[in-house]
């Protein structure tokens, strides 16, 4: 019991965490799929699909190259900043309860074993101690889907806004640059840029924008 309690919260720590990673992987998860090659015949029609893709958003050559600091998208998103919010009320919910679990079952347990130590209980009454520490192992167990939950639904948002990311640079782009790079401290994949190609600002006060607009009409529509 013990051991799943400490793994729930090591697991919930760790989920949340991915959060702060967000979105950093954008640029080097593609440029390593890249780099490995489709192994399938799935993997090469994916790929053939994807510069299809790049190929339907094409454009007159302009010979212009602009980059975004993911760091600062990631800092100034309202979006990702309101996905930490709500990740880390959840996880706090889910801490608060597991907190309280453990504190139940270890109270349990001593009653159980003091009890059965001194034989002063009827059967009975052991049978039905040993049904409610059954019961908070259940708890501990239900706890640990909700982790498992939770840390889904972070991976699935992160993907949300990666997506949701890549169409804005797309819409937001309409030809006037060849190529947006991404740069980021943590995987620094371009060692020097012209800050006058630097379109972070302008990016991000767009999506902002955007994402404001969205939240405005769905708090409308409930």
């Amino acid at each position: 019991m013990n051991r799943i309690l400490v793994g729930v919260n090591v697991a919930l720590v760790l989920a949340v965490a991915f959060l702060f990673y967000k979105i950093s992987t954008l640029s080097s998860a593609e440029g390593k799929e890249n780099h490995d090659g489709p192994n399938t015949e799935r993997e090469k029609k994916d790929s053939l699909k994807r510069i299809s893709n790049i190929n339907s958003v094409s454009s007159p050559v302009t010979g212009k190259i602009a980059f975004v600091n993911i760091d600062i998208i990631n800092e100034q998103s309202a979006e990702v900043n309101d996905l930490v919010a709500e990740a880390k009320r959840t996880k706090g919910n889910i801490e608060a309860s597991v907190e309280s679990l453990s504190q139940k079952y270890q109270t349990k347990m001593e009653e159980y074993q003091t009890s059965a130590k001194a034989g002063i209980r009827s059967q009975a009454d052991m049978e039905s101690l040993a049904k409610e520490i059954q019961g908070l192992e259940r708890e501990a167990q239900n706890k640990q889907l909700q982790m498992d939950n939770l840390s889904l639904s972070i991976n699935e948002k992160n993907a949300a806004f990666q997506n949701g990311l890549k169409q804005f640079l797309v819409k937001w782009n309409n030809g006037r640059y060849d190529y947006i790079l991404t740069y980021s401290e943590a995987i620094p994949s371009m060692l020097l840029g012209n800050a006058t190609l630097d379109v972070t600002k302008e990016v991000i006060e767009e999506v902002n924008s955007e994402y404001k607009l969205k939240k405005g009409q769905l708090k409308n529509k409930k």
